[in-house]
């Protein structure tokens, strides 16, 4: 059989877009990281989701027009949910690299995000995990603790967390908590939650970003700064989603979950490749090991659940 890159409804074949989908997240912190030189965190986060909004407000108008008393019913939730898991993810995220932290550290440190996801369902849900689970929980806390530590985690002991791996620790905190509210989202369309979301971050991180204006004058960012704006919100805010949701659709969630865990791994070869001053040798590389193995081990172990789940 002839593989075809682009599909009949004008979308990249499957196995293209999941390839794709964590390609452009995992440029996420390069942008990030780039972006300090042209703006604050509340005005990158800030122009980020507005520009977002728009353009999903224009690509899907219909679909959200259809889905808006759904979405009025849920407001409180969508506020709530959208400012945290959005705005306040990044504008700590954009503090974390204006503190000096690399792209290859921040990457490693989200590798923390399915470990917390677990806890929680394990603690709150009452769900059981497979000893692999467990095994791939271990190994992505040391290879976190590895990379903080500096290859030395009992120098932490002494010298603390750097400011900057604190704050990427925070937003895996938060990315977990908003994972977990997705539970409760409201049925509509991914492309009317994606932009009800937009519109709730830009609403609350609104009053950070008019607060900073009148402390410091207000201005609008350069051209370089729009360019790198313009790209977040096609690539990572929108497409990035298109094409995940679309791979699950088409190949199952199963096998596009398995990808996109694979993001630590992928923004971590990213971020070295952006920036001559990170590499992944010695400590970095021994933590990236470390948490490629547990990504593993836990991917393996929730097979192995699902599948004796089925046979019992």
């Amino acid at each position: 059989m002839r593989f075809r890159i682009w599909q009949a409804n004008g979308l990249p074949h499957p196995y293209v877009m999941l390839f794709l989908a964590p390609a452009f997240w995992a440029t996420s912190n390069v942008a990030g990281k780039l972006g300090k030189t042209w703006l604050s965190p509340y005005e990158f986060t800030f122009w980020r989701w507005v520009l977002a909004a728009l353009l999903l407000s224009w690509l899907f108008r219909a679909r959200i027009r259809a889905d808006l008393p759904v979405l009025k019913r849920r407001a409180l939730w969508l506020l709530l949910v959208g400012g945290s898991g959005f705005a306040l993810f990044n504008i700590v995220l954009y503090s974390a690299f204006a503190r000096g932290a690399a792209v290859v550290n921040v990457s490693i440190i989200t590798a923390l995000i399915p470990v917390m996801v677990l806890l929680a369902e394990v603690l709150f849900w009452r769900t059981r995990a497979h000893w692999l689970q467990w095994l791939g929980v271990g190994l992505s806390f040391a290879g976190v603790v590895w990379v903080v530590g500096r290859g030395n985690p009992a120098a932490l002991l002494e010298t603390g967390l750097s400011q900057g791996d604190a704050l990427a620790l925070v937003t895996s905190l938060i990315y977990a908590g908003y994972s977990l509210a997705l539970r409760a989202a409201p049925k509509v369309h991914w492309a009317s939650l994606l932009w009800a979301m937009c519109v709730a971050a830009a609403v609350a991180s609104a009053p950070f970003y008019v607060w900073e204006g009148v402390e410091r004058d207000f201005r609008l960012p350069p051209w370089q700064a729009w360019l790198l704006l313009l790209y977040v919100a096609v690539f990572i805010a929108i497409l990035s989603k298109l094409f995940y949701m679309e791979s699950v659709i088409a190949i199952g969630a199963g096998r596009a979950a398995l990808a996109m865990n694979l993001l630590p791994v992928f923004g971590a070869l990213v971020g070295t490749a952006a920036f001559p001053d990170e590499r992944l040798g010695g400590y970095v590389l021994t933590a990236l090991i470390l948490v490629a193995a547990g990504i593993a081990a836990s991917e393996w172990g929730a097979a192995r659940k699902r599948a004796l789940e089925s046979a019992g």
